[in-house]
């Protein structure tokens, strides 16, 4: 049962049941007796161990080194309002104001100091955060109606999973958009004004989503109406229907980001893209998205990019992990062989004279012969 194995193999052995005369011989063929003539025996030594560690490790080093000093200089301010005090309730935090009624809480001024490092070519991305927040529950994602983002206002979602967040309960009307993720938007805002000047920072809020999105995923019907009366906007909408701030298009792109569910329980969505010139700023952040029912909290980001992306001291400590490892593998390498070297060789040298005498013994029995 071992013919085929043998043959693949190329091993010489014999068939119990044929002739001593039938080997299993490998092919004649180059590629078979292994004679062609680009291949390669790679004999491993010392040397080239060491060489190639020692090549990747100057490699990696520097390339970790420039990654790391390039992310340090990027400038990135993060700050956590969840627990920001109330402009206007002296006293009170914006959690508690909201928890005595308020629908809307103004946090006391932030003040923000963008570096002489900036360069105001450059844009800088204005990034909301939450924390504890379960997007990527599975209930939570199938909670939305795929055919009404794409242009039917009046589809129902698949499987009820839009339940209770399908329709008003004492009208029948369909919402629209149906679904958890439309109903919890994020409806917090923020303005940006520098210090001694009475004009907000223009927040670039056009192109911070893919345009496939744009184009294929999120479509506006044709001949659409938000004041029609054939479908209600979300139940969580009604409050703030009106004040300006709630998206009146499903192509709206703010809304757009808050419906490409995220990963991970922690996350950042793009709010704005912003030119910002070395200085100080102040920031005025409309607190309206409650998080302490679900112990979770909020925090924004100003965040500059560069060649190499956003600031993020992963990709160089790796670079640079990688290139002082593999120059102290080769270091080791050199430290064992050299301390090695005399035994090996003596072993060498033991097993040149066994040869010589066997030489000599075979040479000495011919000659008597």
């Amino acid at each position: 049962m071992f013919g085929p194995l043998t043959k693949i193999c190329g091993c010489l052995a014999k068939d119990d049941d044929t002739d001593k005369e039938h080997l299993h011989k490998p092919r004649e063929g180059k590629l078979y007796q292994q004679k062609l003539k680009p291949c390669c025996m790679l004999v491993i030594t010392t040397q080239k161990v060491v060489t190639l560690f020692v090549i990747t490790g100057l490699l990696f080093l520097p390339i970790g080194i420039a990654l790391l000093v390039q992310s340090t200089e990027i400038y990135e301010y993060d700050f956590d309002y969840t627990d920001c005090k109330s402009r206007d309730n002296v006293g009170q935090t914006c959690p508690q104001a909201m928890e005595a009624g308020d629908k809307e809480c103004v946090c006391d001024t932030l003040e923000i100091k963008v570096p002489d490092t900036v360069s105001a070519e450059n844009e800088i991305m204005f990034l909301y955060g939450l924390t504890n927040y379960y997007q990527n529950h599975r209930m939570y994602r199938r909670s939305q109606s795929f055919q009404q983002l794409l242009g039917d206002e009046l589809k129902d979602c698949i499987d009820q999973y839009c339940e209770p967040y399908r329709e008003d309960e004492s009208t029948g009307l369909p919402y629209y958009p149906r679904g958890a993720i439309a109903n919890s938007y994020f409806t917090d805002t923020f303005t940006i004004r520098r210090v001694g000047e009475s004009s907000n920072v223009t927040l670039n809020s056009t192109g911070i989503t893919w345009e496939t999105d744009r184009q294929y995923k999120f479509i506006v019907p044709e001949g659409f109406n938000e004041n029609s009366t054939a479908f209600l906007w979300p139940a969580e909408w009604q409050k703030w229907r009106g004040s300006g701030i709630l998206p009146n298009r499903v192509n709206d792109e703010h809304l757009i980001n808050w419906m490409n569910p995220a990963a991970f329980p922690t996350f950042t969505k793009l709010y704005a893209r912003v030119r910002l010139e070395p200085g100080d700023y102040e920031m005025t952040i409309y607190y309206r998205y409650k998080v302490k029912s679900f112990r979770g909290s909020k925090f924004i980001r100003l965040a500059e990019t560069s060649w190499m992306g956003g600031r993020s001291l992963f990709l160089g400590s790796a670079y640079t992990f990688v290139g002082v490892a593999c120059l102290c593998a080769a270091l080791f390498f050199v430290i064992i062989s050299r301390k090695t070297r005399t035994k090996r060789h003596a072993r060498r040298k033991k097993i040149d004279e066994q040869l010589e005498n066997f030489k000599a013994t075979h040479n000495l029995q011919s000659t008597e012969a």
